[in-house]
């Protein structure tokens, strides 16, 4: 049985790069990562082996950001101050801006399959055990998020390969 510091080795970059990007900054985010690791180790004795490591810690992060947003509504807090506005780092790159602020626009739940593939590394299985969904569901929500973020990082090349697609079938050859 794994220890809850090694489970802390092992995951807590990821766990506090997913819930950075779900909170859209870093001073909530690392105290949810504190959080989640106060969890972990609460429950580790209900670890099984049989279980997929690093899904059962992102079930727990992301059960502890839920919390979080819930109580944050439920003090009037909700709306956009959910999605804290990330021009206000003004140290970060452009880029970087660039990227938080179209996973800002992504629906959440797009969003959060998103990250967990491309920040934590969880596999389709893994992440479908997490949210409750198919792994079909999984790969369709991802593949959302991409297309949106596409469109939204380099909106000329996403309407160029839209419409050139669109094209392609429209044209039939007599």
């Amino acid at each position: 049985m794994p220890t809850a510091l090694d489970i802390f080795e092992r995951h807590h970059r990821a766990v506090f790069r997913f819930l950075r990007r779900m909170m859209g900054g870093g001073h909530e985010a690392e105290d949810l990562t504190q959080e989640v690791f106060l969890r972990v180790l609460r429950a580790l004795d209900t670890y099984e082996e049989r279980q997929l490591e690093r899904a059962w810690v992102f079930r727990i992060a992301r059960n502890v950001w839920l919390d979080h947003l819930r109580v944050r509504r439920r003090a009037g807090a909700a709306g956009e101050a959910d999605r804290a506005p990330v021009a206000r780092l003004a140290a970060v790159q452009s880029t970087r801006v660039a990227l938080d602020q179209a996973l800002g626009r992504l629906q959440e739940a797009d969003r959060e399959a998103f990250l967990m593939r491309e920040i934590g590394g969880l596999g389709y299985a893994e992440i479908a055990d997490v949210l409750g969904i198919t792994p079909s569901a999984v790969r369709n929500r991802i593949h959302r998020a991409r297309l949106a973020l596409r469109e939204c990082l380099d909106p000329p090349r996403a309407t160029l390969r839209v419409s050139s697609r669109m094209e392609r079938r429209a044209w039939k050859p007599m």
